[in-house]
C-alpha cells in the first residue's frame, strides 16, 4: 500500500508547496517575534487579533485550495479550454470573496470590547486587526493564483514570492514598530502595515508572473471576454471549495472560540498560547503542504482512471506527514522552555508556554493525520461526510470538553488544550477511516 516512488513524487511536489506555506505562516511568527519585547499585552493583542482574522482567513484561502485537483484533472486529460477556465473563474471568486471579508471584518473589529477580554489587550488588538483586514483581498488573489500554478505542477513562481514576503515583512517591521531610519514608532499597527504591504506587494508579483511568465501567459489572464465567466466551472469550484471551507471554519473556529477562553484567563495565558499556536503551526504547514501535494497526485490519477493509485498516494502521504509530525513532537518536547524564550523574556509566560507545548508535542501526530486527511478527500472529491466528521470531533467533543476542564474542573489553559488535542485525534481516526473505505470501494 506504502510506496517509496510515491514518497519521492509528493516530496518532489511538497517541498515547494510547505515553504511557500511556512512562508505565509513566518509572517505571523514574525510578528510575535518582533513584538514580544513590547510586554505580554501586546503578545496577548496579537493572539487575539490573529485568531479573529485565522478564521476567516483559512477558510477563504481553503476554498481556493479547489482549484488546484480541478487544475491537475484537467492537465492530465490535456483539456487547455477548462484549464482556462478553471483559472480566471478561480479569479472571480477569489476577488469577491476577498472585497467580501474586508467590507465585513472591518465593522465587526468594533464589537471587540463585547468579548470578553481584558480592556489593555482590546485597546491594542483593534487598530492593529483593523489594518490587517485590507490584506484579505491580495492574500485571496495571491492564493487563486498560486493555487492554478501549483496544480499545474509549476511550483517555484509561488515559492519565489512567498519568500521574498518574509525579509520585506521584517524590514518593513524593523521600520514601523521601533520607528527607526526616521519612520514613525508605531508598535503593533507598524507591524499590521508591513503584513498587509507585503502580501499586497506578492499578489502584484504573482500576477506579473502569470500575466507575463513563458509557461503561465497563455492562460490569458489580461485578455477576458464575457464567454471566459463560466458557470459550470463556478459552480464545480464551489461545490468543491465550500465544504472543505466548512472543514476548516469548523477547525479554526474551535481554536479562536479556545483563544477567547483563554483571553478570560488573562494575558499571561493568552500570551502563552499565542506562542504554543504560533509554533504548532509551523508544523501544521508541513502537514497542509503534503496534504495539497497528495491533492494534487490523487487528481492526477483520477484524471488518468487510476484507483489503485490515487488509494496508494493517500496512504504514502499518510505516513509522510505522521513521521514528520512525530519528530516535530520530540522537538517541541525537548526545546519547550527555549522555543518560547525567542518570543518573551516573561518567566512566568515561558513557563505556561512549555507545558502547553507539552501537549502539542502529544497532539503533532493527530494534527498531521486529519490535515492531510481532509485534502486527500478533497482530491477524490469527498467533502460532506468530511465535514461531518470535524463539526463532530470539534464542537460537539473538544469544545464542549474544552469549557469543562477549564471552567469546572480549573485545569485552566491547558485544560483547553487537551480537548483540543483529543478533537484532533478524533478528526483523523475518522478521517483516515473515511479515506480507506471509498478508496477500497473504488479499487
Amino acid at each position: 500500500m506504502l510506496s517509496g516512488q510515491e514518497w519521492k513524487n509528493i516530496v518532489r511536489l511538497a517541498w515547494p508547496v510547505v515553504l511557500g506555506q511556512l512562508s505565509q505562516v513566518a509572517l505571523s511568527v514574525i510578528d510575535s517575534i518582533m513584538i514580544g519585547p513590547l510586554g505580554a499585552d501586546h503578545l496577548a493583542a496579537v493572539a487575539l487579533s490573529s485568531g479573529l482574522f485565522f478564521v476567516p482567513m483559512v477558510c477563504a484561502m481553503s476554498l481556493m485550495f479547489a482549484i488546484s485537483p480541478l487544475t491537475s484533472m484537467a492537465r492530465s486529460a490535456g483539456d487547455e479550454q477548462s484549464l482556462e477556465k478553471t483559472l480566471k473563474n478561480g479569479m472571480i471568486i477569489a476577488g469577491v470573496v476577498g472585497l467580501f471579508l474586508v467590507g465585513t471584518m472591518y465593522p465587526l473589529t468594533y464589537l471587540l470590547h463585547f468579548l470578553g477580554q481584558p480592556d489593555r489587550v482590546v485597546a491594542l488588538a483593534q487598530p492593529y486587526l483593523q489594518i490587517l483586514v485590507f490584506s484579505m483581498l491580495p492574500i485571496m488573489l495571491f492564493q487563486g493564483m498560486r493555487q492554478f500554478s501549483e496544480g499545474l505542477e509549476i511550483m517555484f513562481p509561488p515559492l519565489v514570492v512567498g519568500l521574498i514576503m518574509i525579509p520585506l515583512n521584517i524590514f518593513g517591521n524593523w521600520l514601523l514598530i521601533y520607528g527607526n531610519w526616521g519612520f514613525p514608532k508605531m508598535g503593533l499597527e507598524g507591524a499590521a502595515w508591513a503584513t498587509t504591504m507585503s502580501r499586497l506587494v506578492s499578489a502584484l508579483i504573482m500576477f506579473t508572473i502569470v500575466a507575463y511568465g513563458s509557461r503561465l501567459r497563455s492562460f490569458r489572464i489580461l485578455q477576458w471576454r464575457l464567454s471566459d465567466f463560466c458557470y459550470q466551472t463556478l459552480k464545480r469550484i464551489l461545490r468543491l471549495g465550500l465544504p472543505g471551507s466548512l472543514q476548516y471554519l469548523a477547525e479554526t473556529s474551535a481554536f479562536s472560540l479556545a483563544a477567547l477562553m483563554i483571553g478570560h484567563l488573562g494575558s499571561v495565558s493568552l500570551a502563552a498560547h499565542q506562542i504554543a499556536i504560533n509554533l504548532a503551526s509551523i508544523s501544521f504547514m508541513v502537514s497542509i503542504g503534503i496534504s495539497s501535494a497528495g491533492a494534487i497526485r490523487i487528481g492526477q490519477a483520477r484524471g488518468r482512471g487510476d484507483r489503485q493509485a490515487a488509494r496508494r498516494t493517500g496512504f504514502s502521504a499518510l505516513a509522510l506527514s505522521a513521521a514528520f509530525m512525530a519528530f516535530c513532537g520530540i522537538i517541541f518536547w525537548t526545546l519547550r522552555f527555549e522555543l518560547p524564550a525567542l518570543y518573551i523574556n516573561d518567566p512566568e509566560v515561558i513557563q505556561v508556554a512549555a507545558r502547553l507545548l507539552i501537549i502539542a508535542a502529544a497532539f503533532q501526530l493527530a494534527d498531521g493525520i486529519q490535515a492531510v486527511g481532509v485534502g486527500l478527500l478533497r482530491g477524490m472529491e469527498d467533502v460532506k461526510m468530511p465535514t461531518l466528521y470535524v463539526l463532530l470531533a470539534y464542537w460537539l467533543i473538544a469544545l464542549p470538553l474544552a469549557w469543562i476542564l477549564s471552567n469546572v474542573l480549573s485545569y485552566g489553559v491547558e485544560g483547553i488544550w487537551s480537548a483540543l488535542g483529543l478533537g484532533l485525534a478524533c478528526s483523523a481516526l475518522m478521517l483516515t477511516f473515511r479515506f480507506h473505505r471509498i478508496t477500497l470501494n473504488q479499487v
